[in-house]
């Protein structure tokens, strides 16, 4: 659905931000995006949603050639930004006023995410918090009926309930026919959406995998003691012992810290080369 090939983004005279990227995202998939900061996560988004254009290379999403921002393109894309503005409008006109730009909007999981959220269509945007204007757009985002959506810190602003809301939201939105992009610092809140994990560092692609496939390689424990050298990968103290990132010899798919995971591969990124399968580029 998403294919991209040999493709790097420069801003002016700097350097690489994105350095020759190639990967695909499939229909069906939560697929979460990891880096530092700085690395293009945000930038990815924008080359995605055509607001931004590769300098080499090229990006296909769903069919489309995302720069010329087809009507057909922008029907199938919507894109939750970190940092937006909304009119100053009722919650129930700001649904009435834009979804028509959306053929297969959905009203029905619109209300609902709306009360999930707490969110009362009579409520005045520009009377709302960050955190608030926030669930407004996800949920319009996930009644919009696009096939492919893209969150820049989805859950940036929100409290725990809501955290917990928009994963239930979004799963429920996810089928064989759409896909979901997501880029965060905030792994746990996440965690358990993703089916796929994309790791980027120094602006290219350092891991690319399933979740199945990563927990069938690795598992997550901890310990009071180290456990032996030949199955530990990577480990932290936590208070009463370790927190550890093993091999997973048995094949038996087990509990994985994908923060633990991310720490491990910025220190140790020959852990991808020895122990994973994956995809990498060099």
């Amino acid at each position: 659905m998403i294919a991209i090939s040999e493709m790097s983004f420069r801003y002016k005279s700097r350097s690489p931000v994105l350095d020759n990227l190639t990967f695909n995202m499939e229909a069906g998939g939560v697929y979460g995006i990891l880096g530092a900061n700085g690395v293009g996560k945000t930038t990815l988004l924008h080359l995605i949603g055509g607001l931004l254009f590769p300098k080499s290379g090229q990006i296909s999403v769903d069919g489309h050639t995302p720069r010329f921002r087809s009507p057909a393109f922008l029907e199938q894309v919507f894109y939750v930004p970190v940092d937006f503005d909304l009119p100053p409008i009722k919650v129930g006109v700001y649904q009435k006023r834009y979804a028509p730009f959306y053929p297969k909007f959905n009203l029905e999981v619109w209300n609902n995410a709306l009360q999930a959220f707490g969110i009362q269509p009579d409520m005045r945007l520009q009377a709302l918090s960050f955190g608030q204007r926030k669930k407004v757009l996800l949920s319009f985002a996930l009644a919009s009926g696009c096939r492919i959506l893209l969150f820049d810190e989805p859950t940036d602003g929100l409290d725990i309930p809501s955290k917990d809301s928009f994963r239930r939201l979004l799963s429920a939105q996810i089928d064989e026919q759409r896909l979901a992009v997501i880029t965060t610092h905030h792994v746990h809140d996440v965690a358990m959406l993703l089916d796929h994990l994309i790791i980027l560092q120094e602006h290219r692609l350092l891991l690319q995998a399933s979740i199945a496939d990563l927990a069938g390689n690795i598992r997550t424990v901890t310990s009071s003691q180290l456990p032996p050298e030949n199955s530990l990968l990577y480990s932290e103290r936590v208070p009463g012992g370790y927190h550890c990132l093993l091999r997973n010899t048995e094949a038996q798919e087990g509990p994985l810290d994908l923060e633990l995971l991310f720490k491990a591969l910025q220190i140790h990124p020959e852990i991808v080369q020895n122990t994973l399968r994956y995809e990498k580029q060099v």
